[in-house]
């Protein structure tokens, strides 16, 4: 019985990793449905995610100084078939910020049987995270972040592990252009007992630009360019989007995101979003192949900012 449920741990732990490419790489799937529009770009764009995200985008000036949101992702629903919520907030002092955020993964039910495949009983692997981030501005066009971590992965009742990770950035920003340079997920590795798996480490880099910003009318660009240096999972990963503003109340969105193979999918994305006193609602959409894992994948974000 005992080498039964072992067999089947490992077999779940392949099978995850299969569909999504490394351990605990909800770590890497997107934060906020604005940013997973555009092509999952975004890296320099200020977010109540900014813990999980980029915490050095929370000293831009002309953001607002408080933001508070919470997503609903349905990732990979023809494959692994998790569900990610997260919550996050930000606050932006004079020269420095902080956030904090909250993030749980959760997969479909898995039948456990014995040797003679009768099912045994059931359970629903999970994992999450809590993150605080600290940012400052070195002067009035660069910024500095920093995220500190705590994860939990649990495969099974016996197979629980957890990690500690960080991430660190610089942002430098001037007029309509930001640019900016990082590295996320940097910590121990997660033990389930039988091997160790490092985390999903990435250096990460991006630009966004302000293309038209009128009365009425708004066009921003954004492209990030990503290296995942994760022992057998490494790779470049890369995106571009856009987003439309109407009037600062309706955006539209597309973008493309592309992944090495031994990293993950490519796909693209499309979304929208509304917003009304503070108040905004967004929505990303992944449109992939038949044979793509991250096809039908869905998120929602709801956010307030002042």
């Amino acid at each position: 019985m005992r080498k039964s449920c072992l067999v089947s741990l490992i077999l779940l732990l392949f099978v995850l990793s299969d569909a999504y490419s490394q351990s605990v790489s909800f770590l890497n799937s997107p934060v906020d449905a604005r940013l997973a529009a555009l092509g999952n770009t975004g890296y320099l764009l200020t977010s109540p995610f900014a813990s999980q995200h980029n915490s050095a985008t929370i000293m831009l000036g002309n953001e607002p100084s408080l933001g508070i949101g919470a997503s609903l992702l349905m990732w990979q629903p023809r494959s692994s078939d998790a569900t990610v919520i997260n919550a996050g907030g930000y606050k932006r002092f004079n020269k420095w910020g902080i956030a904090a955020g909250f993030r749980s993964n959760k997969f479909s039910e898995i039948i456990k049987t014995d040797d003679h495949g009768t099912p045994r009983g059931s359970f629903v692997p999970s994992e999450f995270d809590l993150s605080l981030g600290v940012a400052f501005s070195v002067n009035d066009h660069i910024s500095l972040g920093m995220s500190l971590r705590h994860l939990s992965s649990k495969m099974d009742d016996d197979a629980t592990t957890s990690a500690i990770a960080s991430d660190v950035s610089l942002l430098y920003h001037r007029d309509d252009l930001r640019l900016g340079l990082g590295v996320s997920n940097i910590g121990s590795k997660v033990d389930y007992g039988h091997e160790k798996y490092p985390l999903p480490t990435r250096v990460k880099s991006g630009v966004a630009y302000q293309l038209m910003d009128k009365q009425r009318h708004a066009l921003l660009a954004t492209a990030d360019l990503f290296y995942q240096i994760t022992p057998g999972y490494s790779g470049l990963a890369s995106g571009v989007g856009a987003e439309y503003s109407y009037n600062n109340m309706l955006s539209l969105r597309a973008g493309y995101h592309f992944e090495g193979k031994d990293v993950g999918p490519s796909y693209a994305t499309v979304g929208g979003g509304l917003q009304f006193a503070g108040v905004s609602l967004d929505l990303a959409y992944i449109i992939a192949g038949s044979d793509n894992p991250m096809r039908q994948t869905l998120m929602f974000s709801l956010k307030w900012s002042h």
